[in-house]
């Protein structure tokens, strides 16, 4: 025991170079002096690895940056932009599993066949979608723009719109639909239309209603008269500003300075096919100059 400790003292002094030369001596002839020295010698034959301070301070800047800044965040607006989330994703869900949708664009018309064989034919920019696995139960479509609709006999027919609403069983009609412009033409049967604020209108054959800017205006047609679906758009006392805006959709063209004609009605028609003709029809009867430059047209008054 007394061994042992008076060895880890030696082996203490030794590493410290406390040992006096007969000290040294004598613990060089011990055992444990040989297996420290072996351990020494080893541990000698090791080297640092090199050491760049600037890189390794480089390397820690770097480090810091990349790291993630934590940012309290508004509870109020984590909620508003959830429900936002949940309400895109709900309607692109609805969208994709249960409606059906067709929408046309400039100078387009375009036939589609519902599901009970009724036709829907829809003008230039236009959209019309339904919900193809209720419609069996429940055949109602949503339009925006302009459409011509023949309905097969059954249950209640309804195309709704941001400005009104048609009902029928079995007929057919036209509908055109804008901001502030309602307009429904029937062309046989009998349609029940319903505008914004809730006035109702029956109307049979060769009968029509608008409503634009709540006011209610209702004439008479002839149902053999040519319209857009024989390439004749028809225009029966109508605001200028729905004419303009039926060019541009049909011919892909931006008229300009109109707001000083959106007092003025059209009685007539333009032809879908040609647009010069189409421009001077329309602008030559209403006397109003316009000049065409690309797809872009500028009015002015004479």
């Amino acid at each position: 025991m007394n061994s042992e400790k008076n060895n880890e003292i030696d082996i203490a002094k030794w590493l410290s170079g406390e040992l006096t030369p007969e000290e040294q001596h004598a613990f060089e002839q011990s055992e444990d002096y040989k297996a420290y020295a072996k351990i020494i010698s080893a541990t000698e034959k090791l080297s640092d690895p090199a050491y760049d301070e600037a890189t390794a301070l480089a390397k820690i800047k770097e480090k810091i940056a990349t790291q993630p800044k934590v940012r309290k965040l508004n509870l109020r607006y984590v909620y508003a932009v959830a429900a936002s989330l949940v309400l895109l994703f709900g309607f692109y869900f609805f969208m994709k599993t249960s409606n059906t949708s067709f929408e046309t664009d400039f100078g387009q018309q375009l036939a589609v066949n519902l599901p009970d064989g009724s036709e829907v034919t829809l003008n230039a920019k236009s959209t019309v979608f339904y919900d193809k696995d209720n419609w069996n139960n429940n055949r109602t479509l949503h339009l925006d723009g302009e459409a011509y609709f023949k309905v097969t006999k059954g249950a209640t027919f309804t195309v709704i719109t941001k400005e009104g609403s048609v009902q029928v069983l079995g007929t057919t009609f036209n509908v055109n639909t804008n901001e502030d412009f309602f307009e429904v033409q029937c062309y046989s049967g009998k349609v029940n239309v319903i505008n914004t604020a809730k006035a109702e209108h029956i109307l049979t054959k060769g009968k029509a209603v608008r409503t634009y800017q709540n006011v209610v205006s209702n004439w008479t047609f002839d149902t053999t008269e040519k319209n857009w679906l024989s390439g004749q758009s028809s225009f029966m006392e109508t605001p200028l500003s729905e004419v303009i805006e039926a060019l541009e959709n049909q011919y892909q063209l931006q008229i300009k300075n109109t707001e000083s004609f959106t007092k003025e009605r059209f009685t007539g028609r333009f032809t879908n096919n040609n647009r010069a003709v189409a421009l001077q029809t329309v602008f030559e009867a209403m006397d109003i100059d316009y000049t065409l430059n690309d797809n872009v047209v500028t009015l002015s008054k004479r």
